[in-house]
């Protein structure tokens, strides 16, 4: 196959193009990294591995952590053991042997992520996390999860929550002017509901749908829309000077060696 008809049947000529012709827009400093990340945003992000282990907890007692691979990097998470299970709750599962931390060692649960699990969920997209979910459900018929354990179903999800608000650039707020909690949440609730009110006005009731990992989900059509709703809704509220906006940039993909 020659360099052309490489080109041509990843469509590559078009992808590179529309790269170099969004750098040249944004005027950056350094093309050749600017286009690297282009790229790399404009590929669709897949979960490539999964691998769990057992860990203890704040309390020394054993517990499930996951990482979650995607070809876009490392998504950790972990649940907690809980003291108790109510009649209808799901139900986390432990190995039951009383030589391995007083019975509360949870291998079985690893090994299902491990194996059952992995295979399961390997290939699909992290930002479907209902689909996640679902496919995680169907593996378990149980009605309380007790063949795969709540416990590894859990972690497997909140890993892939992780994954998949990194892969939508989740944009968020901050109080930071004030030194209560009670207040900064009063202020981080306001501020929710006004940006509602916001994405009504331009884009309908519709445009207020929550999105897989819960955020609102506006059908915008660039980073700086999105900063421009959550702006108008901030200023609604008159607490301006005292929030401010975070971004989920992935940073650790700003590192291009490893010095």
């Amino acid at each position: 196959m020659s360099v052309q008809e490489y080109l041509d049947k990843h469509m590559l000529s078009r992808r590179i193009e529309d790269a170099v012709n969004a750098a040249v827009r944004a005027k950056t400093p350094d093309p050749v990294l600017f286009i690297s990340n282009h790229m790399r945003k404009a590929i669709p992000s897949v979960i490539t591995k999964i691998k769990a282990r057992q860990i203890l907890d704040s309390r020394g007692i054993p517990t499930v952590e996951v990482d979650l691979y995607t070809n876009k990097g490392m998504f950790r998470a972990s649940v907690p053991s809980g003291d108790g299970t109510g009649m209808y709750e799901a139900v986390d599962l432990g190995d039951g042997d009383k030589g391995s931390y007083l019975g509360n060692s949870v291998t079985k649960a690893v090994k299902n992520i491990n194996e059952k699990i992995s295979e399961a969920l390997i290939g699909m997209d992290p930002t479907l996390q209902s689909q996640i979910d679902q496919a995680m459900k169907d593996l378990d018929k149980t009605q309380k999860k007790s063949e795969l354990g709540a416990n590894a179903i859990l972690a497997v999800s909140i890993a892939a929550c992780k994954a998949g608000a990194a892969e939508k650039e989740d944009i968020m707020i901050l109080p930071t002017g004030t030194s209560r909690f009670e207040e900064a949440l009063q202020m981080g609730s306001e501020t929710y509901h006004q940006l509602k009110a916001v994405i009504t006005e331009r884009y309908g009731a519709s445009g207020c749908n929550v999105g897989e990992v819960g955020g609102l989900a506006p059908n915008i059509s660039s980073v700086r829309e999105g900063l421009d709703l959550v702006k108008e809704a901030i200023s609604r509220t008159g607490f301006n000077d005292r929030i401010k906006i975070v971004i989920d940039v992935a940073a650790t993909e700003f590192c291009i060696s490893d010095a």
